[in-house]
């Protein structure tokens, strides 16, 4: 285990609070997917514990970081998301990411970051975000706008119209899965 991931897997072992400039260097420091795994627990299971409060622009680029790798690697076993799993969360994080404020720079990050690893990518990491994360947040005019350059984009366009064509016939399908899912889990 890296030093990093010991270091995580104390804190969420701990109940006392986590100073926020640690957790600020385990981010910049963690160079595994089992760091960043770890760290992704720990913002949702401990987040109130880190002082001064890590923030939102902090935490969104841990989370965005964290999915995307999983997304890219493909990670089995273990602590970190499959590839699918995080396509799913990724989608999850966007929808819950619009019921809050000040979220327009974190989707623009995060819509290019998307973009730019399907570039960079092989047929099953493309594949996977088509299927597992494009064509479910195009079911939301809300986002349309963030991958609307796909359209203009000839690597992108054949995904773009695939997805869109998905999105239009299931018109906010997942938002609804997904609540309810988020509502049964958290009680409310």
């Amino acid at each position: 285990m890296s030093e990093v991931a010991t270091a995580v897997q104390a804190a969420l072992d701990s109940e006392a609070p986590i100073a926020r400039e640690l957790v600020v260097a385990w981010c910049q420091g963690a160079d595994d997917v089992k760091s960043l795994a770890l760290l992704y627990r720990l913002t949702g299971e401990a987040y109130e514990r880190i002082q001064p409060p890590l923030g939102q622009q902090e935490t969104c680029r841990l989370i965005q970081r964290y999915l995307l790798e999983c997304v890219r690697l493909n990670p089995e076993g273990g602590v970190a998301f499959s590839r699918y799993q995080a396509a799913w969360t990724l989608l999850s994080w966007f929808q819950h990411l619009s019921r809050l404020a000040d979220t327009t720079l974190v989707f623009h990050e995060a819509a290019a970051a998307v973009t730019q690893l399907y570039l960079e990518s092989d047929t099953e990491v493309r594949t996977a975000i088509e299927t597992g994360f494009l064509e479910h947040v195009l079911e939301d005019e809300e986002f349309r706008p963030l991958f609307a350059g796909w359209e203009q984009d000839n690597r992108l366009r054949e995904a773009w119209q695939a997805a869109m064509a998905w999105g239009d016939a299931h018109a906010g399908f997942t938002r609804g899965l997904a609540t309810s899912q988020a509502d049964g889990d958290s009680g409310e």
